[in-house]
């Protein structure tokens, strides 16, 4: 079967594997659509973070169609489509037990969307974990794919956001879907709104990029940084260590929290936002491609990864 490797550092290939076998407690899944994950993929391909052994493959998102079911299933059929938020990475097909991070697609669904659900998921989980409530001031850094979706599950939670970036192309997609106030923080303007908008409860950092002294700010009691008494700043995006000042972040007592992948309640609530309109991922599909052209984009991905968003790759 046809699979996406990264075989070496800053090279991807297509190789060649065996078709895994359906066991008895597990579905034969045949891919329809996978979805490029910018972050993680760019960083295990470039020796981030999370890499630096090769070779891997790797994505968690996944529209398939269930071709073969073991003996023990009970809870789906052959012909179901499923989503699967298992880092199988883009193959033609995987296996999967009922009890893995996999959900039934529901009739009249938009498969093609639905191939980032878990880019959208990552950032609901993250919203949830910072525990988002309709009197919080949240701040969102980088209006990329995890950006712009946190912004939407920040503001499906009820409370006022603001996302602040330097791309002003990224911040109008955000402005037109009318879930945030944006900030372009490479003027003078935007430096001066971000710093008249504190403090802020919660602050969400998606970008990766060395913001923590803005953040909480280096002075005693925090009085030089955006975020406010007991605020949470959550960490999003993939990073090696993490320094900030302990005195200033002790005097206001602020929460850094920490979050992982998504889980099967983030992603049946994902699905139900994607069905009823409440999340929009459509807009954010910049790349609509046949898996056979699928190198170049990670040719980009490698060496320009800003000019990227949302990329699907088409197995039917």
């Amino acid at each position: 079967m046809k699979s996406i490797v990264f075989v070496a550092k800053n090279e991807t290939q297509f190789v060649n594997e065996p078709k895994p076998v359906c066991e008895k407690d597990t579905i034969l899944l045949k891919t329809l659509y996978s979805g490029m994950t910018n972050g993680t993929e760019r960083n295990l391909l470039t020796g981030g973070s999370y890499g630096g052994t090769w070779p891997i493959k790797r994505t968690y998102q996944t529209i398939s169609k269930v071709i073969e079911c073991g003996e023990e299933i009970t809870q789906y059929k052959v012909g179901d489509l499923v989503f699967s938020g298992l880092e199988t990475g883009h193959v033609e097909y995987h296996t999967a037990k009922e009890s893995d991070l996999i959900a039934k697609i529901p009739e009249g669904f938009d498969l093609v969307a639905g191939a980032l659900m878990g880019i959208a998921s990552v950032p609901l989980h993250v919203a949830r974990r910072a525990d988002i409530r309709v009197d919080d001031n949240v701040l969102v850094f980088g209006a990329g794919l995890v950006g712009a979706f946190a912004a939407q599950a920040a503001n499906l939670m009820g409370a006022k956001v603001t996302v602040a970036d330097l791309n002003q192309d990224r911040l109008d997609m955000i402005k037109r879907l009318d879930v945030a106030e944006t900030i372009n923080t490479g003027t003078e303007e935007g430096k001066k709104a971000l710093w008249d908008g504190r403090p802020y409860s919660v602050i969400l950092e998606c970008s990766g990029a060395n913001l923590l002294d803005l953040i909480i700010g280096k002075e005693w009691g925090g009085k030089s940084g955006l975020i406010g008494f007991r605020g949470r700043l959550v960490l999003v995006a993939g990073r090696y260590d993490v320094t900030y000042t302990y005195n200033s972040a002790q005097c206001d007592e602020i929460s850094v929290v920490h979050t992982s992948h998504f889980d099967k309640s983030d992603l049946e609530l994902m699905i139900r936002y994607v069905q009823t309109g409440k999340v929009q991922i459509r807009p954010y599909i910049q790349n609509f491609v046949k898996v056979d052209d699928a190198l170049p984009y990670y040719t980009m991905l490698r060496d320009e990864p800003g000019k990227l968003l949302g990329t699907v790759f088409d197995w039917t």
